[in-house]
C-alpha cells in the first residue's frame, strides 16, 4: 500500500511529538507538507525534515496531494481550518479541544458529516497501554463499585514568545481549559457521563497568562460517583527547568468500595492496584499491588496515531468522534459558566 500524504498544520512543541509518532508509522505515513503562520517556524521544519512549506493553509491544499491533515493550532480557529479542510475533502486529525465553545464544536461536527470527512480528535490518553489496563481492572470489578477519583496534571509549563496559551482567547480560557480535557475524557471512560461540576480558578503566579494558571473541579456523576480535578501551569515539580514532558506530573487515582487503583501517567506511567476482591486480592491486605508497565509516556502518541491511520484504511468511525469531544468540552465549559454565574472567576461554587 502506498503510504498515507499527511500534512501537519501548527508547527508549535506538539508537532515533534506527533512527528515522533508518524516516524514510528515506518512506511504507512509520511509527511507531504507542513503549514504555520509564523514564516520562521515553517523555514525551520522545511529544513528539519525536508518537506514543502506554506504560511497558508489553503495554498498547501491547493498545491500539494494530500490524504489527511493533522491540525494542530490555536483553539479559537479550529472551526476555520476544519471547514477548509472538508471544502477539499481531507480526513480530519485534530489536537483537543474540538473547539472554545459547545456551538463551535457542534458546528464542526456538523461540517464534517455534511461534507462526508472522517473527524478524529486527538485524545491520546486513552491510548496509552496502561490506561487500558486500567480501565479493564476497574470493569473486572477488582475495585467493587468505582466511587470516587482524584485527578491531577500539574507543571510549570514553559511558554515560549508565540505560545497561543497566554492568550484567553485563542485559548478559550486558562490551564482548564487546555489541560483538564486530558483528565475528563479518561474519567468518562470509568464513571460514564457528568452530571454537575462546580470548583474555582485563579491566576497565582503566571501573570503572563490572560487566563488562569491553577484550577479545581469536583464532577458528580449521573452514577453517584464523585472525582476532584486540579491542574496547574504554575506548580514547579523536579524537571520543571526542562521541557514538557519533564516537570510535569499527571495522575489518576480510581477508588471503589473493595479496593483502589492508582495511574501514574506522566512522565513515567506506572499502575498499581489495591484489592480485596477474590481474583485480584493485594497479598494479606498489606499493600499495592504494581502492575508492569513498560511502555513510555509518548506511545499514546503513536497507537493514536495508528488508529487514524488504520480508520483511513478500513473507512471505519474513530474512537474519538466530535460527538465524543463534544461531551469533554461540555465539562470544561461548564466549570467556566458555573463561575461566570457566580461573578468571577476567583470564587467557589
Amino acid at each position: 500500500m502506498k503510504p498515507h500524504r499527511v500534512a501537519f498544520v501548527g508547527l508549535g512543541r506538539v508537532a515533534d511529538v506527533h512527528y515522533a509518532a508518524l516516524q514510528a508509522a515506518g512506511p504507512r505515513a509520511r509527511l507531504a507538507a507542513v503549514c504555520d503562520v509564523r514564516a520562521e517556524a515553517v523555514e525551520q521544519r522545511k529544513q528539519q525534515w525536508g518537506v514543502p512549506g506554506f504560511t497558508s493553509f489553503e495554498e498547501l491544499l491547493r498545491s500539494v496531494e494530500v490524504d489527511a491533515v493533522c491540525l494542530f493550532l490555536p483553539h479559537d480557529v479550529h472551526l476555520e481550518f476544519v471547514t477548509l479542510a472538508s471544502r477539499f475533502k481531507k480526513p480530519i486529525f485534530l489536537e483537543k479541544p474540538i473547539a472554545i465553545s459547545v456551538e463551535e464544536a457542534q458546528r464542526i461536527n456538523g461540517v464534517c458529516r455534511d461534507a462526508g470527512v472522517r473527524l478524529m480528535v486527538a485524545h491520546n490518553g486513552l491510548f496509552h497501554p496502561a490506561f487500558e489496563r486500567m480501565v479493564a481492572l476497574v470493569r473486572a470489578g477488582l475495585i467493587g463499585r468505582p466511587l470516587f477519583a482524584q485527578a491531577r496534571s500539574t507543571q510549570w509549563l514553559d511558554f515560549r514568545p508565540w505560545d497561543f496559551r497566554l492568550s484567553s482567547r485563542k485559548t478559550g480560557g486558562g490551564a482548564w481549559m487546555d489541560c483538564a480535557g486530558h483528565l475528563v475524557y479518561r474519567l468518562r471512560e470509568v464513571f460514564g457521563e457528568v452530571a454537575d461540576v462546580s470548583g474555582m480558578t485563579g491566576n497565582l503566579v503566571r501573570a503572563e497568562m490572560e487566563g488562569e494558571d491553577f484550577a479545581s473541579a469536583v464532577l458528580r456523576y449521573e452514577s453517584g460517583a464523585m472525582a476532584q480535578i486540579t491542574v496547574s501551569y504554575g506548580l514547579k515539580l523536579p524537571g520543571y527547568e526542562h521541557d514538557w514532558p519533564q516537570g510535569c506530573e499527571q495522575s489518576l487515582l480510581i477508588s471503589g468500595d473493595r479496593g483502589a487503583v492508582e495511574y501514574a501517567i506522566c512522565p513515567h506511567p506506572s499502575l498499581r492496584l489495591f484489592s480485596e476482591v477474590e481474583g485480584g486480592r493485594s497479598p494479606a491486605l498489606q499493600g499495592w499491588i504494581v502492575q508492569e508497565t513498560p511502555e513510555p509516556f509518548e506511545f499514546s502518541f503513536v497507537r493514536q496515531l495508528a488508529h487514524f491511520l488504520d480508520c483511513l484504511d478500513s473507512g471505519e468511525e474513530a474512537r474519538v468522534t466530535g460527538g465524543d469531544a463534544i461531551e469533554t468540552l461540555k465539562v470544561l465549559r461548564a466549570l467556566y459558566d458555573k463561575l461566570s454565574d457566580a461573578g468571577g472567576a476567583g470564587e467557589a461554587i
